[in-house]
């Protein structure tokens, strides 16, 4: 009679369950779902404080502890090593034990400091370091973001594994496209990207580049939390032909991919990039810095522009609302190359390089 391995135990750090809507938080909870489906050689179960039961969705998550928040993470949550393997997905890590298993999103607390408050910077620089210390293993999300933590001394190549993002709900839901009535917007009338003022998402580029006469025609809408004030205000006053929806749903969100000439992603440093895998599946042709992840993120499929040089961006863009047949070329092949990235395909590489690390 054939024996049945006994299953290992994953405990993950559910406390990203009641945290805001951030796109780390966005990428643990896919994951971690994802896990909880694929049939393998590890039973997971994902760990709360008492406080957060019921903020998941599934079985699978169990209250542990008494503590809650961050003294929970570092006081409760390490006892879980004595018969689990103990994961977390959202850059944190406990500072005792040893064993862990930490996605770090990207070395960018290091590369673009810039970006970080003195406070969050360098707490997350000592998680960052705890988390590569050398009995411990470490996710990330692209080979860009595992070569720039080895390159900083953060790791090593036998306990660093990829595992690339796969679509969340922007990806899965039916477009409303009712938003772009609102709006004023026709198909392929404009462009999408963020509405952020962090340093290296570098959306002061498309500011200029809309700025240019060539685009006159062209609308930038510009999603998210930053408006035309903060923008202002922080020295990057927009033209008239720059739009400030806000926050939008999920389903708004892909309605406006949908029917964009492009989503443009001119950061000067990302460890994924996931505006632009989005904007693929949605049909929308991805126009991307030459920096960071990004080039591995569209490959082919999508056009890579220099970081620093607005003119280029403007030559690109009016490229394609003068050549539909060339949108529609980068539209197929985004479609193609999006679909690739999915979260079944994330659980299996993490439980990959799991059995790899803790054989049985």
């Amino acid at each position: 009679m054939a024996v049945t391995a006994k299953k290992r135990r994953l405990v993950v750090n559910g406390r990203f369950l009641g945290g805001p809507e951030t796109a780390v938080n966005a990428v643990a909870r896919e994951l971690t779902a994802a896990l909880a489906k694929v049939e393998g050689n590890w039973d997971v179960k994902v760990l709360v404080p008492p406080a957060l039961i019921g903020a998941g969705d599934g079985s699978a998550v169990e209250p542990y502890g008494t503590r809650d928040g961050i003294l929970w993470e570092q006081m409760d949550l390490p006892r879980a090593r004595r018969d689990a393997v103990v994961a977390g997905f959202f850059n944190t890590v406990p500072l005792r034990g040893q064993g862990y298993v930490t996605m770090l999103h990207d070395a960018h607390v290091f590369t673009t400091p810039e970006s970080y408050g003195k406070a969050t910077g360098t707490w997350r620089r000592l998680l960052s370091r705890r988390a590569a210390s050398p009995r411990n293993y470490i996710l990330t999300v692209s080979q860009h973001s595992k070569d720039e933590l080895l390159r900083l001394g953060l790791g090593t190549e036998d306990r660093m594994g990829v595992v690339p993002n796969g679509l969340g709900e922007v990806g899965r839901v039916r477009p409303d496209h009712a938003i772009l009535g609102r709006l004023g917007l026709g198909q392929g009338s404009y462009c999408i990207a963020l509405a952020n003022l962090l340093p290296h998402k570098n959306i002061p580029l498309l500011l200029k580049a809309f700025a240019d006469p060539a685009l006159a025609d062209l609308k930038l809408v510009l999603i998210g939390k930053a408006g035309a004030e903060a923008f202002a205000e922080a020295g990057y006053p927009p033209g008239e032909n720059v739009v400030f929806p806000g926050f939008v749903s999920d389903a708004e969100l892909a309605a406006l991919y949908s029917e964009a000439l492009a989503v443009c992603v001119p950061s000067t440093e990302e460890g994924f990039g996931l505006p632009a895998l989005e904007g693929m599946a949605h049909g929308a042709p991805a126009l991307v810095a030459d920096r960071g992840a990004l080039p591995e993120v569209v490959g082919e499929a999508g056009v890579m522009l220099p970081a620093n040089d607005p003119g280029a961006w403007v030559a690109a863009i009016s490229g394609l609302a003068s050549a539909p047949g060339r949108r529609a070329t980068l539209s197929e092949a985004g479609r193609a190359r999006a679909s690739i990235f999915t979260w079944e395909n994330a659980a299996h590489a993490a439980l990959g390089h799991l059995d790899r690390w803790f054989p049985a």
